[in-house]
């Protein structure tokens, strides 16, 4: 496939990573840089075996381009989507789902877009003001896409002891990265069998899309769903990016990690 990178989208490590795997492979790349409200982007080929690496507005410009594979995201990729098949094996099982401009909170709470839509990124607020205050900055950025009738869910806060991301592709788990302990950015491979246990019993519960990245965390209550991705817009963190590129480049052939558990 041919790859197109959004310029600077990622970690400065992980985009780095990428564009060395990518030229380890010898698979041919090219880095764009989007434009604010224009998805007219211009490349320097005529093949369309695209996979792009960017924003979700990339979902748009692979559609409009009709790339293949071209972007992941589809309508699965929706809280209320797969909170259907997942139910409390999610995180914010107990999620209430409303518009923005009717959350009034009155103590601390999770809150997040149910689309991946990267509206804003889901985090706790300590109170109605913290709410308000976050919701009337973004509201003042030109390029924010939250409006007051944008879905959210709301959750009660949860004790999270650490957090894994987790690429899968044809049902296999490819590969996988620790990104949060105890509250703290950290990354690490170190994961223990019961997280890929689990995740492979969710992916048997369904499957998002042919590829998507699922994040889970331990909690006092064991492990849980915290929320599913776009792989064309997921931050690689500690990822193995050889086995990846290679899942991605070979689906149907691809090694799933741990296969024996």
């Amino acid at each position: 496939m041919y790859y197109v990178i959004q310029e600077k989208l990622f970690r400065e490590e992980n985009y780095e990573n990428l564009i060395r795997t990518l030229e380890r492979l010898e698979l041919d790349y090219e880095i764009i840089k989007l434009q604010p409200n224009n998805d007219n982007i211009i490349i320097h080929t005529d093949r369309k075996d695209i996979f792009p690496f960017g924003a979700v507005r990339m979902a748009k410009i692979a559609s409009k381009y009709k790339w293949n594979p071209g972007s992941f995201m589809n309508e699965n990729h929706d809280y209320e989507v797969y909170s259907k098949y997942y139910g409390d094996n999610l995180l914010n099982a107990d999620s209430k789902i409303m518009k923005v401009k009717d959350v009034t909170p009155h103590t601390s709470f999770f809150a997040r877009p149910t689309k991946d839509t990267k509206a804003f990124t889901g985090r706790v607020f300590k109170d109605k003001d913290d709410w308000y205050f976050f919701i009337e900055k973004l509201k003042l950025n030109p390029n924010s896409i939250l409006t007051d009738d944008t879905l959210v869910q709301v959750a009660s806060v949860k004790n999270i002891l650490n957090e894994i991301r987790f690429w899968i592709v044809k049902g296999k788990i490819i590969t996988a990265s620790v990104y949060n302990v105890g509250g703290n950015y950290c990354l690490s491979n170190f994961i223990d069998d019961d997280a890929y246990e689990f995740v492979n019993k969710m992916i048997k519960l369904f499957e998002v899309n042919d590829t998507f990245v699922m994040d889970i965390c331990l909690t006092d209550n064991g492990y849980k769903i915290v929320e599913c991705n776009c792989t064309n817009s997921a931050g690689f963190y500690k990822a193995d990016m050889n086995k990846l590129i290679m899942a991605l480049e070979n689906p149907g052939k691809c090694i799933c990690e741990r296969a024996g558990i």
